[in-house]
């Protein structure tokens, strides 16, 4: 099968990255037809998508849109199937406008109601852009003939909420990238004849997020307070976004607890693997829990002993107490919880080992790749595979 990625997808993200890996795993080749709109700021904050930030986007995509209009006939003359990644709610709409007859994949990671609605709150339930955004949502979910989410918590969601056709939604666990798997199989091909870390010895632990509501990043940084700094419990925390100021404010004058900005990307899993413990997300929202976020599986793919909080998602993909520490998302219970880890080097192992056993059976390379394939062998998708002059799917 031919497949064009088409759209304004920021190129750079995680998601889009596997959804390609994916594509071409099963079988597939992927051509792009891409403008960069949504790589031109990293940390989008409150005003990025406040009402003037919006129509300031708008007029930024209006622009791309019709780059891409111009572009798209010779990108995908041999294409079968038209994919939109993340961040392309828009781009599904500006598809099916231009092409009516190829079939679409979107592979949305997350929908815009949930993330400025329920999550960052940028608007309020019940408002009229709140009505409006979950309108967009409907639209884009209805034009695209295939849509795949990372957990059947957002399966869900999407189904209940938004009212998608559940014969055309299906779960395609996000997982980590290859240099995440290969820095789990070098710890892991000499750890089994190491003993676990002595009692006693410091205990590192990574926390690393963009600083969005989902993170929980001042539960962290109260936790963090809650640590006495004579436990033997080092924090580093990397990142940076719209509540770094607030979650720094809580921390600064904590000498167990480091704030950094970004590290280069491929150096992250060498932090991972230096860790004793990785935090995974500790908000409140609906978003929260029904997500895996990508960090969760990048910590899993390496081998460590992880915490984050009890959510529906999580427990589809892990096991309490066996391959993940879950707690309340509240500062004393993480504290708690990472405090009962350093005193517990074995139960830090056995969550490690766990961890990466369920990357292996539930997100790796293969299992997305096998299940990538099934995808791309539904009928709705299958259809497109005879490509007229011109482009056009028979």
């Amino acid at each position: 099968m031919n497949a064009l990625l088409f759209g304004t997808y920021n190129s750079r993200h995680a998601a889009n990255a596997l959804l390609v890996g994916d594509l071409r795993a099963a079988g597939a080749t992927v051509r792009e037809c891409h403008e960069p709109l949504w790589e031109e700021a990293r940390d989008k904050d409150a005003p990025y998508f406040a009402p003037a930030g919006l129509a300031a986007l708008a007029l930024r995509y209006a622009g791309a849109a019709r780059r891409l209009a111009r572009r798209i006939d010779d990108a995908g003359a041999a294409a079968s199937l038209l994919v939109v990644g993340f961040n392309g709610q828009l781009d599904v709409l500006l598809a099916r406008l231009l092409d009516r007859r190829r079939p679409i994949l979107f592979a949305p990671l997350v929908t815009v109601t949930e993330t400025l609605v329920a999550d960052r709150e940028t608007y309020a339930e019940g408002s009229i852009a709140a009505t409006l955004l979950a309108a967009l949502d409907r639209a884009t979910l209805r034009a695209a003939d295939v849509v795949l989410i990372d957990t059947a918590a957002h399966r869900d969601y999407l189904i209940e909420r938004l009212g998608v056709s559940p014969d055309k939604v299906f779960v395609q666990y996000l997982g980590a990238e290859a240099s995440f798997a290969a820095e789990g199989a070098r710890r892991w091909a000499t750890a089994a004849d190491e003993p676990p870390a002595r009692p006693g010895a410091l205990v590192r632990v990574l926390g690393y997020s963009q600083y969005l509501p989902l993170h929980g990043n001042e539960t962290i940084a109260l936790a963090a307070r809650l640590v006495p700094s004579d436990a033997g419990i080092t924090f580093d925390l990397v990142g940076t976004g719209a509540e770094r100021a607030r979650s720094d404010a809580f921390v600064k004058k904590l000498s167990h607890v480091r704030t950094t900005d970004w590290v280069p990307y491929d150096e992250l899993p060498g932090r991972i693997a230096a860790a004793d413990v990785v935090l995974g997300v500790f908000g409140r929202s609906v978003k929260a829990s029904m997500v895996i976020p990508n960090k969760i599986w990048q910590a899993a793919a390496v081998g460590s002993a992880i915490v984050t909080a009890d959510t529906p998602a999580i427990r589809e993909a892990f096991v309490p107490g066996e391959s993940i520490c879950t707690v309340e998302p509240t500062p004393r219970a993480l504290a708690d919880a990472l405090l009962a880890l350093a005193r517990d080097p074995e139960r830090r192992a056995r969550l490690a080992r766990g961890a990466r056993a369920a990357f292996l059976r539930m997100a790796s390379d293969e299992v997305r790749a096998a299940r990538m394939r099934d995808v791309l062998a539904l009928p709705a998708l299958a259809a497109g595979r005879t490509v007229l002059p011109g482009g056009a799917g028979a």
